[in-house]
């Protein structure tokens, strides 16, 4: 009953299971634990500072969606690097180096995009204990657990100490929702192919007003809106909206926008016509 009620088995019969169970813990080393809220249509998810170790420093809460995502990418990078591979299993026989190279590639995959119930079982062996940190997160990983899943159990002893692994993590806001991101090299600003269909959704909006707009150029937007019975004003909107630079429609359809631009602050900002001023007060300059 309590392995039931706490356990694995529960966890992973979630269909939204959260991987990182009993292994993240905060900048004041206190363990945390999922939570969640829900919103109309949608439940985010969290992991926050276990209430029964809150004291004088406030709690801390992270998105569970972003630190899953961040430790699964950074594990699958490391596993389809075959020196790490076999640096790990470096007196090892050929034949079995190149199974260690297999298994870890068949591990990567499925850190990337497995089942989440296949996710939690390899996370659980690979992974000993997750930081937060103010700029990043500390992932420690278990060598015997790792070696294991490369099928090279015995030739690391358990007592080998975790391989600690320093992740850079940065904060940024998407609207009013804060992201844990790993920045790449030169842009701290962008989320690596992060397509926001709302957004997606109206500059296609915008270029069917402007076809409106077009088909009857002898009439004034109020008279064309009077008479589909739509908004002046929200048509005139999007007719400017219409005016975006190209390059700029184009970043947005693959997902390439700043995390600052939505589909409300798009709407809400007075475009200039000019596009190189539309790069420089958009964020893509």
């Amino acid at each position: 009953m309590k392995a039931n009620a706490s356990g694995t088995s529960r966890r992973l019969k979630s269909l939204q299971p959260s991987l990182l169970v009993g292994l993240v813990f905060d900048g004041e080393g206190r363990a945390m634990t999922p939570s969640h809220a829900t919103k109309p249509g949608k439940r985010y998810r969290y992991y926050i500072t276990r209430p029964d170790q809150l004291d004088d420093a406030a709690p801390w809460r992270v998105s569970a969606y972003d630190l899953e995502n961040i430790i699964c990418d950074q594990l699958s990078v490391l596993l389809t690097d075959q020196h790490f591979v076999c640096d790990m299993v470096p007196e090892a026989p050929v034949e079995e180096i190149r199974q260690a190279l297999a298994n870890a590639d068949l591990v990567a995959a499925t850190l990337r995009s497995g089942a989440a119930r296949d996710k939690a079982v390899l996370l659980a062996q690979l992974v000993s204990r997750i930081d937060l940190q103010e700029e990043g997160v500390d992932l420690a990983i278990d060598r015997a657990g790792l070696a294991a899943v490369l099928g090279m159990d015995a030739t690391v002893p358990t007592s080998a100490e975790a391989l600690v692994l320093t992740l850079p993590a940065a904060k940024v806001r998407r609207g009013h929702q804060l992201r844990l991101i790993i920045p790449g090299p030169q842009v701290l600003n962008i989320v690596p192919a992060t397509r926001d269909e709302k957004l997606v959704a109206l500059i296609a909006e915008a270029h069917a007003a402007r076809k409106i707009l077009l088909a009857s150029p002898e009439q004034s937007i109020a008279s064309i809106a009077t008479s589909l019975g739509r908004c002046r004003t929200r048509l005139g909107k999007l007719a400017a909206l219409a005016c975006l630079a190209p390059d700029i429609v184009t970043a947005i359809v693959e997902g390439r926008q700043p995390v600052s631009l939505t589909a409300r602050t798009l709407q809400d900002i007075d475009l200039p016509l000019g596009w190189p001023d539309q790069r420089a007060l958009l964020g893509f300059a």
